[in-house]
């Protein structure tokens, strides 16, 4: 009797465990990346941007936190010995409405501004958003405030060229051909919401190719027409790798976990041949996951 009652206190602590965690599983929320866009070509350029997706813990698509996020860009030049220059220093990202928060319903950033040569084929520069400069009350010229750090100008587009010149050089950057710049870049996107950091790391090559770009010794368009928009849905193991990926699944799946080990640690209470199954529940989830990956994300 005393075994069955114990039995029964263990099942009823483990259930109510399971079941507050997954309550707070529903408040926890993944920013996504759902799709990349190449946009049509306005003027010389056309804009490359990422549609995004809010997602909780049981892979519902979520709302956007209350104050909005921000997203945000560094960006790395790749050295010849692996060594690597960090160029362009948490660059903030603007939404699709030029606006450095992103508040938008349906959630995308502008990543580059992509030049093109006349025939439409060839690309001739990538442009990286970056705040212009206002005078401040002090009359301080900066595109930033300085007490939050925030952008505080309009939206600009700066060449990736000019960008790594002040860490490089002016001399050896234009040395250097643009898919060669392109090949030695890494770029991290992180987004912010005030609680929660998600960050993705990628190669600005990846990066281009996903959007139909191909970059051997020179950019050029091989997918669609800069005339048209190509949007693309994102290979996650592709373009992050399969151990961001993997984190990323277990951060819009795990509450389903829970939920499940909840009602299973319930019905052990009556049940005590169950508690194999409690136990082999997580193996089973996370086997679920790896073989349904490039899917769930």
């Amino acid at each position: 009797m005393a075994y069955l009652i114990n039995q029964f206190i263990v099942g009823i602590i483990i259930f109510v465990i399971l079941l507050i965690a997954s309550i707070i599983g529903l408040r926890c929320r993944t920013l996504v990346i759902h799709e990349i866009t190449r946009h049509s070509r306005a003027g010389d350029s056309c804009s490359l941007s990422m549609d995004l997706v809010v997602m909780n813990a049981l892979r519902w698509t979520s709302v956007l936190p209350r104050g909005g996020f921000y997203a945000y860009m560094t960006m790395y030049f790749v050295r010849d010995d692996g060594s690597v220059i960090q160029f362009f220093r948490g660059g903030y990202v603007p939404s699709l409405s030029n606006t450095w928060r992103i508040m938008d319903f349906a959630p995308g950033i502008r990543l580059f501004n992509l030049l093109v040569n006349a025939d439409g084929m060839g690309i001739t520069d990538v442009l990286v958003p970056y705040p212009s400069s206002l005078e401040l009350p002090d009359g301080l010229i900066s595109p930033f405030d300085t007490r939050t750090g925030e952008p505080t100008g309009m939206v600009n587009f700066l060449s990736i060229k000019r960008a790594l010149a002040s860490e490089l050089g002016e001399k050896l950057v234009q040395s250097m051909s643009l898919a060669e710049v392109v090949r030695r870049i890494r770029i991290d996107l992180s987004f912010y919401d005030d609680v929660g950091l998600t960050k993705y790391s990628t190669s600005l090559l990846k990066l281009l190719a996903h959007a139909g770009i191909q970059i051997n010794g020179e950019v050029r368009v091989i997918e669609g027409s800069v005339d048209t928009n190509l949007r693309k849905v994102v290979n996650c193991p592709y373009l992050f790798g399969h151990v961001a990926c993997l984190g990323k699944a277990f951060r819009i799946t795990w509450a389903w976990l829970t939920i499940i080990e909840a009602f299973l640690s319930l019905a052990y209470t009556f049940m005590p041949s169950l508690f194999i199954l409690l136990i082999i529940m997580p193996i089973i989830y996370v086997l679920v996951i790896l073989l349904s990956l490039p899917r769930i994300t």
